[in-house]
């Protein structure tokens, strides 16, 4: 990417300084989280214009989530967020791909895999002598909007649940907005945030996260139906 400066010179010290205008500064930055989300080919056609709504419940799932991203800017500033559960395949992915692509024209969205995240950390620990987390809380930091997808498949040893504590409490403490979706149930999900005996954890999370349920039956079995029945 070509970087546009601008370049000023200090009429007491006669240096030039060359400077980047804050526009294109933030325009670089959401390319780099945008990037940092791995975001696929597929990821870009997920929009709310695209959604292919079948049941009144998820009608008012959708039009909530639009309005989530109508209001972001006062849901920025009180560190609000969404918590989706439910069976595989039932849409939870796509509504959160959906609303990063609704903000991420003007927004820093990180989404992410807990799994992935680790692993990253892991990596990172390898480039230093000393444990040093400070690449991650300064990328949680710049972050206007987190989205951990798929969360709960991972198997978590102690060291992999205090790391999730870690940035997890730390996006609740900062005041982040979180968005979360899960395969895992309510009894589920008390077991996997289960640290030391207490869930502390995840009732942080509910007490800002809206929580929505997505009870139907997976779409994916007929994703590709009227490609097979037009084409082989």
């Amino acid at each position: 990417m070509i970087i546009s400066q601008t370049t000023q010179r200090d009429s007491m010290t006669g240096i030039n300084t060359e400077y980047i205008p804050a526009g294109i500064f933030k325009q670089q930055e959401i390319y780099k989280y945008m990037s940092l989300s791995k975001l696929t080919e597929q990821d870009w056609h997920k929009r709310f214009e695209n959604a292919e709504v079948k049941t009144p419940e998820e009608i008012e799932y959708k039009k909530s989530f639009e309005k989530y991203c109508k209001n972001f800017e006062t849901i920025k500033q009180k560190g609000l967020g969404i918590l989706m559960s439910g069976n595989p395949g039932t849409g939870k992915t796509y509504y959160t791909t959906c609303i990063m692509n609704a903000l991420n024209q003007k927004h820093l969205v990180y989404k992410i895999t807990l799994s992935d995240l680790l692993e990253e950390i892991r990596k990172s620990y390898k480039s230093f002598e000393n444990e040093n987390d400070d690449f991650l809380f300064e990328r949680l930091s710049k972050a206007e909007l987190i989205i951990f997808d798929d969360l709960g498949n991972e198997f978590l040893s102690d060291w992999g649940k205090e790391k999730m504590f870690m940035i997890l409490n730390f996006i609740y403490e900062n005041n982040k907005p979180l968005i979360v979706n899960t395969n895992l149930d309510a009894k589920q999900l008390s077991s996997f945030f289960n640290i030391n005996g207490s869930d502390k954890l995840l009732d942080r999370i509910r007490s800002k996260c809206k929580t929505y349920i997505f009870n139907w039956e997976s779409r994916r079995k007929d994703l590709y139906k009227k490609d097979f029945e037009e084409l082989y």
